[in-house]
This record gives C-alpha cells, sequence and structure tokens, in this order.
C-alpha cells in the first residue's frame, strides 16, 4: 500500500519553506532546496496545521527529506508549544549524512522521533502509532 492511502488527503499546500500535505492526522512536509528552517519561517506551516486539526487531534509529522536544508534546532521548543498535539515525528532520509543529523535532532524534539529510509515506512508507521490505544507509551519505541 503506497503512502496516503489509509488516510484522506485534505489539502495540500506549497509555501515558501515548501510542500506540504495535511491528511487526517497525518502531515507530510517537504522543505525545498537550501531553505534555512527556524521556528519564524515554520509558523505559517503550524497554523495552518492548528486550523486543521484543531488542538486535541493527534497529529504525527513527517519531514520527506528530498531536498538539502539546514534547521535550527533550537524552534523545535517553540512549535511543539505552538502545536502540543504533535505526538511524533518521522524523518524519511536514505543519505547516512542526514541520517546522522537526525539523531542530532532528537536532542532537541521532545516526542519520539524515528528515521525511515521511505515515506511508506514512516507513513505506516504514523498511523499504526495513531490507531493504538496507549499511544503515550507505544512512541517510545
Amino acid at each position: 500500500m503506497g503512502w496516503g492511502e489509509t488516510q484522506k488527503l485534505i489539502v495540500e499546500r506549497n509555501l515558501d519553506i515548501g510542500r506540504f500535505r495535511f491528511y487526517e492526522n497525518i502531515t507530510v512536509g517537504e522543505i525545498k532546496e537550501g531553505v534555512h528552517v527556524t521556528f519564524e519561517s515554520a509558523v505559517l506551516p503550524l497554523q495552518i496545521a492548528e486550523q486543521i486539526y484543531g488542538d486535541h487531534k493527534p497529529v504525527v509529522y513527517i519531514s520527506n527529506r528530498i531536498n538539502s536544508y539546514s534547521i535550527d534546532p533550537i524552534g523545535y521548543y517553540e512549535a511543539i508549544k505552538l502545536f502540543p498535539n504533535l505526538k511524533a515525528f518521522a524523518i524519511v532520509s536514505n543519505k547516512r549524512h542526514r541520517k546522522m543529523l537526525a539523531s542530532l535532532e532528537k536532542l532537541f524534539m521532545r516526542k519520539p522521533i524515528r528515521v525511515f529510509d521511505t515515506v511508506d515506512e514512516a507513513f505506516e508507521w504514523a498511523a499504526q502509532l495513531l490507531e493504538n490505544d496507549g499511544l503515550h507509551q507505544k512512541l517510545s519505541t
């Protein structure tokens, strides 16, 4: 089953920072080449997510890292405050260097993070997490 087949696409937004697909409980983001992601540049996608999901619907964010860009990980703290219903974070990259950087991001994100080789794998993991009853206990794997 391909990614997105388990949940209905609500809306897709092409923003200055990148493209975001908002599904029922999963958001897939693809940041544009060369962008430097800060809390300030992520506010608009977070606001769109808040409009779609409210402040109670659980959401998993999948970062599909097909382009090269930089991230200010300090912004994770503020982003989580702004969007508290983010339950987990998946990073998709098949490049070793990006996977190593993702492990550093785990130090700044106070939510479960997993790294995957494909979006299909990340989407399946996210959908399974959202289906589980004991969500907070099962996320730590």
